[in-house]
C-alpha cells in the first residue's frame, strides 16, 4: 500500500455519495493544498500563494454546492464555529476601515468553511496522517535549502534561525513541533490504520523534523517539545508497552531533574532563557508593552472594538502603531496575544466567540478520547494545548488562512462526525472498542 493510498480514506459521509475516484482525488488534493498553504509553505511564491487559495475557495464552494444539504446539517451541528466569523463580519458595520475588515472577514469565513468541510470529509485518523506526511515534506524541503541554498531566498533569519521554506524561523519551529506530535500519533496507530510503509516513512521524517526544529532556533517551540511529548505519552499510555511507558517517564523525570543543573553548569540562566523565548528579556518588555497598547485601545472602544483588523490599517491609530513598533512589533503587525488582538478588533462578541470555540474544542476532543481512546484525539488535545500556548504569546489564532484555525476546526468537526458514526455503529449502551471504527483509515 502506497503512502498516498494509505492517506486517501473513504469519505464521510458514506462512499455511496461519491462515485468513482475523481472526487476523492479532488478532495485529497484540497486537503494537501490547504495544509501546505495555511502552514505558510507557499509564502515565497508571492501571488502564486493567492492563486492557490483562490483555487481552494473555488473547489470548496463547488463541493459545498454539490453536497449542500449534509454540509448545512454539519454546520448546524457545529454552529459554535460560526460565532467568531460572524462577529468579524458584523464588525464591518463600525470598522474604521470597512473595506479591509470585510476582506479579512471573508478570508476568515472561507478558512472556517474549508476546514469544516475537510473535517466532515475525513476522519481524525486520516487528518492526523495527512498532517504528518505533508509537514514532513515541508521539513525535508527546508533541510534541502539549509544544505544547498537551492531556493532564491535567505537560508537564515536575521536572528540566526533557519527559515527553510517558511517566512519566519518561528513558523518553521511551530510547524516542526506539530509535525513531531503527528508523527508520534502515526507511529502509535494500529497497523490497520497506518501501514508499515507509512510508519517507516514518518519514522525517518522524525529525524529530519527534530533537526529542523532545533535549527530554527524557535525557543518557544523547542521548550514546548518536551512537555507536549510527555502529554502525548500520557494520553496514549494504553497504546504503549508498559515497559516503554515506564522508561519514557523515567527519562522525562531525569531530564527535568538534571536539565537545570546541566544548564547552570554551562552558564545558562534557565529563567532568562525561557523568558527570552517569549519576550525580549527577563522583564517581558517585548510583550507587555504591546499588551499595554492593546489594552489602552480596547479601553477607548470597550464593547465592539475598532473593527476586524482595522487597528493595523486605519490612519486614526498611526500613533499607537508607532508605539507597537517601538515595543518590537516591527516585522509582525500583531499584539502577540490572540485574546487582546480579538478584543481590539471585534470587542467582546469576538472574544466570546473564540473562547466558546476553544472550550467546545477541548470538551469534544476530550470526549472523543474518553470514548475511543484514539491516538488521533490525543494528538488533537496536544495540538489544542500547543495552539493556546503559542497564540497567547504569538501572532496567530485570529486571522484567516491560519494553520492554527485550519487544524483546530478540522479536528473539532471530524471528532463530532467520528462520534456520530461510533454511536450508530454499536448498540445503545455498549462500550466502544478502540479499533472498531471503519472510518478511521
Amino acid at each position: 500500500m502506497s503512502v498516498t493510498s494509505d492517506i486517501l480514506a473513504p469519505p464521510k459521509p458514506a462512499p455511496a455519495r461519491v462515485e468513482g475516484l475523481f472526487w476523492p482525488v479532488v478532495d485529497m488534493g484540497l486537503l494537501f493544498l490547504v495544509i501546505l498553504a495555511s502552514a505558510d509553505a507557499f509564502v515565497h511564491l508571492g501571488k502564486g500563494q493567492s492563486l492557490i487559495w483562490l483555487l481552494c475557495y473555488a473547489v470548496t464552494l463547488m463541493r459545498v454546492t454539490m453536497l449542500w444539504q449534509p454540509v448545512f446539517e454539519m454546520l448546524m451541528r457545529n454552529r459554535v464555529i460560526l460565532i467568531y466569523p460572524a462577529a468579524c463580519l458584523a464588525s464591518v458595520l463600525w470598522s474604521h476601515t470597512p473595506t479591509g475588515s470585510l476582506s479579512g472577514a471573508i478570508q476568515l469565513c472561507m478558512t472556517f468553511l474549508i476546514a469544516a468541510f475537510l473535517g466532515w470529509r475525513y476522519s481524525l485518523m486520516t487528518i492526523t496522517k495527512a498532517l504528518g506526511v505533508i509537514l514532513i515534506i515541508a521539513m525535508l524541503l527546508s533541510l534541502v535549502h539549509w544544505a544547498t541554498g537551492v531556493f532564491p531566498w535567505r537560508v537564515y533569519s536575521r536572528a540566526g534561525g533557519l527559515l527553510g521554506v517558511f517566512s519566519h524561523k518561528n513558523m518553521l519551529g511551530q510547524r516542526a513541533l506539530f509535525c513531531v506530535i503527528a508523527i508520534i500519533a502515526i507511529l502509535l496507530m494500529p497497523s490497520a490504520r497506518a501501514s508499515g510503509q507509512v510508519k517507516l516513512y514518518v519514522a525517518g521524517g522524525m529525524i529530519a523534523t527534530v533537526l529542523a526544529l532545533f535549527l530554527s532556533r524557535s525557543m518557544t517551540s523547542v521548550l514546548l517539545l518536551f512537555p507536549l511529548f510527555g502529554m502525548m505519552m500520557l494520553l496514549c499510555r494504553s497504546h504503549l508497552p508498559s515497559t516503554f511507558f515506564v522508561v519514557a517517564c523515567t527519562v522525562v523525570l531525569i531530564a527535568v531533574a538534571l536539565g537545570p543543573i546541566m544548564l547552570s553548569l554551562n552558564g545558562i540562566d534557565l529563567v532568562a532563557t525561557i523568558l527570552g523565548a517569549v519576550g525580549k528579556d527577563a522583564t517581558l518588555t517585548g510583550r507587555t508593552e504591546l499588551w499595554h497598547v492593546a489594552m489602552e485601545v480596547s479601553r477607548d472602544h470597550p464593547l465592539f472594538g475598532v473593527g476586524y483588523g482595522s487597528f493595523w490599517q486605519a490612519p486614526e491609530f498611526a500613533y499607537e502603531r508607532l508605539l507597537t513598533q517601538h515595543a518590537g512589533a516591527e516585522t509582525s503587525v500583531s499584539f502577540h496575544n490572540f485574546v487582546l488582538e480579538i478584543l481590539v478588533g471585534t470587542g467582546w462578541p469576538g472574544v466570546i466567540g473564540i473562547l466558546a470555540f476553544v472550550a467546545a474544542s477541548f470538551m469534544r476532543l476530550w470526549r472523543h478520547h474518553r470514548v475511543t481512546g484514539s491516538v488521533a484525539s490525543a494528538c488533537g488535545l496536544v495540538f489544542w494545548v500547543a495552539v493556546i500556548l503559542t497564540s497567547l504569546l504569538g501572532p496567530s489564532f485570529y486571522r484567516g488562512h491560519e494553520f492554527m484555525f485550519v487544524v483546530m476546526v478540522m479536528y473539532f468537526v471530524s471528532a463530532q462526525e467520528d462520534l456520530i458514526l461510533v454511536a450508530d455503529a454499536r448498540p445503545k449502551g455498549a462500550v466502544a472498542a478502540v479499533t472498531a471504527y471503519s472510518q478511521d483509515i
